[in-house]
Order: C-alpha cells, then structure tokens, then sequence
C-alpha cells in the first residue's frame, strides 16, 4: 500500500505556545521529581518548535563538553514536538541521525530548533539543529517519528504537566473534531 505524503504547512504553527511536560523526563521534567532534569520548556514560533537553555557541567561527557546524549535527547525532544505540533498528534521516536559538528562546550546558551520536513500516513520526519549564540551550528538531527495510536496517545496525555497557558493541541483536536461531527451530523 502507497502511503500518502502531505505537504508541510509552516502557517499550522502557533508562535509563542508553550507545550506540556512531563515531570519525570531527562529534558523537561520537574526537578523535585527527577533532580538530573534540564527542566526546559519548548516554544513554538512559526517553523516549529524551539527551547533555550544553558547546560551545565552536570551534563559533560568531558570535563567542559556536554555529552552527546544529552545533545541526542535534545535534538530528539525538540524535533519530535515539531511534528507532534504540526499533525495535532503524539509520536515515538522510529530513528534519530545526529551529526555531531563540533564540541558543545558547557556554560553556553544554545538554542535547540526543530521543524518538520514531511508528512505520511503512520510517520512523519522532521530536523532540527543546536545552534551557538553566534549562529555556530554545534549539531544537527533528522529524524523519523511514528505516529501513536489514539489510546495510547491519551494515555500519555494524561501524565503530561500543563502549566497555564500550555497549548493542549491533543484536547482541542478533539474537541473540535467532536463539535465538526456534530455540526455534520445536524446537517
């Protein structure tokens, strides 16, 4: 069976929406809850999804240099939440290519960018990039990210943390294809 490609839109993007974290995550978790956390919170802006931070020497892999998995799991987090923004949707991680370009040195303030490249049917693929204060490309990602089944996505929902004002795409899909059902259905 083909499967079909959609174009990417970057208009479906919201700038400025925070998204939901979940209190227990490597990247954006609560630190009460899990005290190694980076504690972040990603933003969209008109491409995608981005997230600002400042690691510190707890992440090094080498005294001064941050870790390549912690760059992995940034890259990963930031580029999944672009295409789970764009679609609406929650997904897995199906495969992440990273090219490390140069060491990341601890103490600077990077920022972490991701944006879909395609859409399909059961998956969609997305890149992303962390970038220096200077516009010093540090490593870049591509990866390919499975898209959840609707149980499973709510499940995970529900142990998400929404602060005030995060955007709860996953509810408002809902909702609005509920109230789109109805409106038709009176037709």
């Amino acid at each position: 069976m083909c499967e079909e490609q959609t174009e990417v839109c970057a208009t479906g993007f919201e700038p400025g929406r925070t998204l939901p974290t979940y209190e227990g995550c490597i990247v954006c978790g609560n630190r009460q809850v899990n005290a190694a956390t980076l504690g972040l919170k990603f933003t969209t802006d008109d491409q995608g999804v981005y997230v600002e931070c400042v690691p510190s020497e707890i992440y090094a892999g080498y005294k001064g240099i941050v870790h390549g998995g912690i760059i992995c799991a940034l890259l990963d987090e930031t580029i999944g939440w672009s295409v789970a923004v764009a679609r609406k949707k929650y997904f897995v991680t199906g495969e992440l290519n990273v090219r490390f370009l140069r060491p990341l040195p601890v103490g600077l303030r990077i920022t972490v960018r991701g944006r879909p490249v395609a859409h399909h049917e059961r998956y969609s693929l997305a890149q992303g990039e962390i970038v220096g204060p200077e516009g010093k490309v540090y490593a870049e990602a591509m990866g390919k990210f499975y898209v959840m089944g609707d149980e499973k996505a709510w499940e995970g929902r529900e142990y998400l943390t929404f602060s005030p004002g995060d955007w709860d795409f996953l509810g408002e899909e809902r909702v609005s294809g509920a109230c789109q059902r109805g409106q038709e259905g009176g037709r």
